[in-house]
């Protein structure tokens, strides 16, 4: 009897220190019970029942949870320092599933915004993600490139790019994903050649006969729109006009970044967001991974120039250098 009555206990135990961990992740303005409850399609009695220890959470349940909050469960069930659990989106397969990926995307922006302690911090080695869907013509063509070129989906393989080839649902869920970008507070770290990736696709397609002249003229005129965007950011030191405090910082490194990787702060809790198979991503909260990648970040910033606010020479060499090199591949286009 005292073997179950322990084991009962260490159960009590890891439940609690999951509900604790919930908690943790939900802004400050969601109920712990009401969430709880509609998240798992119960009342809120039975929503109590479970933060009281009454009842038990099933696997299910914890499964539930941890998908939309992405909570980790190392800290929970892992004595095991050097072990680190990841959440993603699968992406190859179907249609929908990059559905899903964008959809999971606006999801986690959207639960960002609603903490009123928040910052996303992003390293970024090629243009960021929300940048390439600033508009939906350049998310077209980015879905496409990625759907044939790294995806190899099979409806694409064979075809030329043209306008309206991409379903209009994912490239609004993915525009969508850029608009709420612009509600989060950002850190910023480029290189002087961020923008080279998506110059060098829009080349190796015209190159290819995939897209016309005229198409990679209006693509790279897209990319001289971002990057005149990026420099109104940069200069005001905000996202939006409205916006009453600084939300944006950009710094220029000149360290080779060698990855994009996003970290956010959000009240208490911490995500880190890891690029891999060119545009999917890895995500945890586990403590111990967040800190490494907060360290690692304040690190590339102390070694790295701020070139928004007040840094006007800088900021405009920066710049200059970039909307040269676009004109340098529009001259190429054009030939």
């Amino acid at each position: 009897m005292a073997v179950k009555k322990n084991s009962k206990t260490k159960e009590l135990q890891i439940q609690n220190n999951f509900i604790s961990k919930f908690k943790e992740a939900l802004p400050t303005s969601v109920g712990l019970a009401e969430e709880l409850a509609d998240v798992l399609g119960v009342s809120i009695d039975s929503a109590y029942r479970r933060i009281r220890g009454e009842t038990e959470l099933t696997i299910e349940e914890v499964y539930k949870l941890t998908k939309k909050y992405a909570i980790s469960v190392d800290e929970v069930f892992s004595n095991r320092s050097d072990t680190v659990t990841f959440s993603y989106t699968k992406l190859i397969d179907s249609a929908q599933n990059l559905e899903n990926y964008f959809n999971r995307i606006s999801t986690h922006l959207k639960l960002i915004t609603q903490f009123d302690n928040k910052k996303l911090h992003y390293v970024a080695e090629e243009t960021p993600l929300f940048y390439s869907f600033f508009t939906k013509k350049n998310a077209e063509f980015k879905l496409f490139y990625w759907q044939r070129s790294v995806l190899n989906v099979p409806e694409y393989q064979n075809k030329k790019f043209e306008w309206g080839i991409i379903p209009k649902q994912i490239v609004e869920n993915a525009h969508q994903s850029f608009l709420e970008y612009l509600k989060v507070p950002s850190v910023e770290i480029w290189t002087n050649e961020t923008i080279l990736t998506n110059l060098r696709q829009i080349q190796f397609y015209q190159d290819s006969g995939i897209i016309t002249k005229a198409q990679a003229l209006e693509l790279l005129d897209e990319n001289k729109k971002m990057l005149e965007m990026v420099q109104g950011f940069a200069e005001t030191g905000r996202k939006n006009i409205s916006d009453k405090t600084e939300t944006f910082q950009l710094y220029c490194s000149e360290v080779v970044l060698g990855t994009n990787c996003i970290y956010v702060q959000m009240g208490e809790t911490k995500y880190s967001y890891i690029t891999f198979n060119t545009m999917n991503s890895i995500t945890t909260n586990n403590p111990e991974f967040c800190e490494e990648t907060e360290h690692w970040m304040k690190n590339l910033e102390k070694k790295s120039n701020l070139i928004s606010g007040i840094s006007e020479k800088q900021r405009y060499q920066f710049f200059s250098g970039m909307f040269k090199t676009i004109d340098e591949f529009i001259a190429r286009a054009n030939n």
